[in-house]
């Protein structure tokens, strides 16, 4: 028997086992472009960083969270929740890519300046922000070594201070819909396929750290967006 008959004959073995063995999931890799071989391996029935249920199905190990790219093992100060990876309590994510950092007491906390006050010696300053609630930072900083928990020092503001991470930057999106309700309303579904915040103003440069503000208004975006350096 030629090569090509062998490789034939043994694609269909291959589909044939894979019927078979579906109800228990066996794991089959079929051979293709001349490359001999059905491998089985009965310890290895699921995917990367999967495990066996009840010998039915398989399922994301202790530790991991499903994810578009599959099971994606939690790190450090995070724990798997039905949405992926999260922070655990008392921490946070700058951005969505970055590492869980501890939030110290008192920073980050709700407020708003007539009936919740932000009495923390160090986090004391109640910093407003249109559409979401305030949060308790600090002031008089000079630059964002003096800030904590991936906070940024604005110097623009009269009176600088430490300024939160916009909520929502960084996550991952597909329509503007699953970025409703954040600070970053915008999301570019073209190229990164990320949540960014929208509504920026050019003269002033507000964005949050060194993003920059960028008019995209040639592409059909109808305001301003906070970008990295160099994306205007």
């Amino acid at each position: 028997m030629g090569l090509g008959a062998t490789s034939v004959a043994l694609a269909r073995a291959c589909r044939s086992l894979t019927k078979r063995r579906r109800a228990s999931l066996v794991f089959l890799q079929c051979a293709s472009f001349g490359v001999v071989g059905c491998v089985y391996d009965a310890d290895e029935r699921c995917g990367p960083n999967q495990s066996l249920y009840e010998d039915t199905r398989c399922v994301c190990a202790e530790g991991s969270a499903w994810t578009t790219d599959g099971c994606v093992p939690c790190g450090e100060n995070e724990q798997a929740t039905a949405n992926g990876c999260e922070c655990l309590a008392g921490y946070l994510r700058p951005t969505a890519d970055a590492a869980c950092q501890e939030v110290p007491p008192g920073l980050g906390l709700a407020c708003d300046e007539a009936s919740a006050a932000c009495t923390d010696s160090v986090y004391g300053h109640c910093q407003l922000v249109a559409g979401t609630s305030g949060y308790c930072t600090s002031v008089g900083c000079t630059g964002s070594e003096q800030c904590e928990a991936g906070y940024a020092c604005d110097t623009r503001a009269a009176t600088p201070f430490c300024r939160r991470p916009p909520i929502g930057l960084g996550a991952p999106c597909e329509t503007e819909g699953d970025c409703a309700g954040t600070e970053a309303t915008w999301c570019d579904s073209f190229t990164s396929k990320r949540c960014v915040v929208q509504g920026c103003s050019i003269q002033a440069q507000d964005c949050f750290g060194d993003l920059q503000c960028c008019d995209r208004s040639q592409y059909g975006v109808p305001a301003p967006l906070c970008l990295p350096p160099g994306a205007c």
